[in-house]
């Protein structure tokens, strides 16, 4: 009987010990699910945001916003477009002289001013939290452009877009998202004194000013391309120092960063997030009196690559600059060449006619009489004092003078000729971490 006993608790040990080793080969010694790498975004890197929703300026008033272009580190994607930023307003700033000078110009004696805001958390998507961060942040409201065709439209192909671009904006305007932000700011642009907000869709640069590190899920390293080639890659970069048409010289150097890597189509690591692009100034025009408007042209001509092969380091690349980031107040242009120039305001004698004729309209005799033969009607007044404000046409109907509302049209007018025919033009500027476009060629 005892010698049973010590035969079935033989035979329960191997079962279990069987039970147990199927198990352990079953699982990898070396699989680790909740595996981690850390990942440091350094000080100086800067984060793209917009603005979700209208706040007031007021300094401790919360903001929230997204980022509109991603964030990489070497190969890996850390922050992509979209990730939700937090932060506040820690105080504000008068605006540049230029635009208070023709606020006022305007009518609108507001002393305007731009928030100062510090962005404090990120949320970060891969592992859910928020991650605190140190920023400089300052409004930045630009655009993309980049170079399509050499060809240009004919002036009735031109027209067309015109009037086709006029009816898109006109239908956004009144069916579109945000109409009630539109309305109030339709309604400030009118008065002469008004709050000021941060409105949404307004875009900041947020420069770290210390380094973010974020604690990822670890991925398997990226192989590194041994023979791939430059010529004819289009590489995402930013400017690491400030570049304008009324300062650079020919001949000046030129540095950028890469901001996204490069890969080959079996996704092999051509040039990391960081590599430095060095090129020079090859023409500067500063901008002239009488609306002539500055260029600017610039080449990339070489590229310091941290994992270089011996393929690449014989190549000899020439970049030009296919696409830049500018203000929308530039209507910027890039030619095939890389010239980048500021082009003239599309409305430069469209805006001028209409001012003209509105201020023409409470000149009108017969139309510009009320029905009982009296004073000329409000509605003529109204158009004919455009260009002022509230202000204007409130003074034109209280007063009920045909010659009041013509002289604040004729006002309206000439500013408009004076800023689009006779003043300086604008400059081709570049701030400091400006987005780039550049597209290599063999030379």
């Amino acid at each position: 009987m005892k010698i049973r006993w010590v035969h079935l608790a033989v035979v329960l040990v191997m079962i279990f010990g069987a039970a147990a080793e199927r198990a352990q080969q079953e699982t990898p010694v070396n699989e680790t699910p909740s595996a981690t790498a850390t990942v440091v975004i350094p000080t100086g890197v800067p984060l793209h945001i917009q603005i979700g929703q209208t706040a007031d300026l007021r300094v401790g008033v919360s903001v929230k916003g997204v980022l509109t272009e991603p964030i990489y580190v070497r190969d890996r994607l850390v922050l992509p477009i979209g990730s939700a930023v937090r932060g506040k307003v820690v105080g504000f700033v008068p605006v540049e002289h230029l635009v208070r000078e023709q606020a006022l110009l305007n009518g609108d004696l507001t002393p305007l001013h731009d928030p100062v805001v510090d962005f404090t958390t990120v949320h970060l998507a891969a592992t859910n939290v928020d991650v605190p961060m140190e920023t400089q942040a300052y409004i930045r409201t630009t655009q993309m452009v980049r170079f399509t065709s050499t060809k240009k439209p004919s002036l009735i192909r031109r027209g067309i877009n015109a009037a086709k671009a006029s009816v898109h904006d006109t239908y956004a305007a009144f069916f579109g998202p945000g109409k009630r932000d539109r309305a109030l700011r339709l309604l400030y642009g009118q008065l002469p004194y008004h709050p000021q907000r941060i409105w949404a869709g307004t875009q900041f640069v947020a420069e770290l000013t210390a380094a973010v590190t974020l604690q990822l899920p670890a991925l398997p390293p990226v192989a590194v391309s041994d023979s791939s080639s430059l010529s004819g890659k289009v590489v995402d970069a930013r400017l690491t120092e400030p570049l304008d048409s009324k300062t650079a010289k020919r001949g000046e150097s030129v540095t950028a960063l890469v901001t996204a890597p490069l890969f080959d189509h079996d996704h092999r690591l051509i040039l990391p997030e960081g590599a430095e692009l060095d090129g020079l100034v090859s023409m500067s025009k500063p901008a002239r009196s009488f609306g002539r408007n500055g260029q600017l042209r610039f080449a990339i001509r070489g590229v310091k690559n941290p994992i270089e092969t011996a393929e690449q380091h014989k190549e000899t690349v020439y970049g030009t600059l296919s696409g830049a980031e500018g203000n929308s107040g530039q209507n910027l242009s890039v030619d095939s060449e890389g010239n980048v120039k500021a082009s003239p305001d599309k409305g430069r004698f469209v805006a001028p006619l209409l001012l003209a004729a509105t201020a023409m309209a409470g000149a009108d005799q017969d139309s510009g009489q009320a029905a009982g033969g009296g004073s000329p009607a409000f509605g003529n007044m109204a158009v004919a004092s455009n260009g002022f404000g509230l202000v204007a046409r409130v003074a034109a109907i209280t007063a009920g003078s045909r010659n009041l509302a013509i002289g604040f049209g004729a006002y309206a007018f000439a500013k408009s000729v004076y800023f689009r025919f006779l003043t300086r033009g604008h400059e081709v500027t570049f701030p400091r971490d400006t987005q780039l476009e550049v597209t290599f060629s063999a030379r």
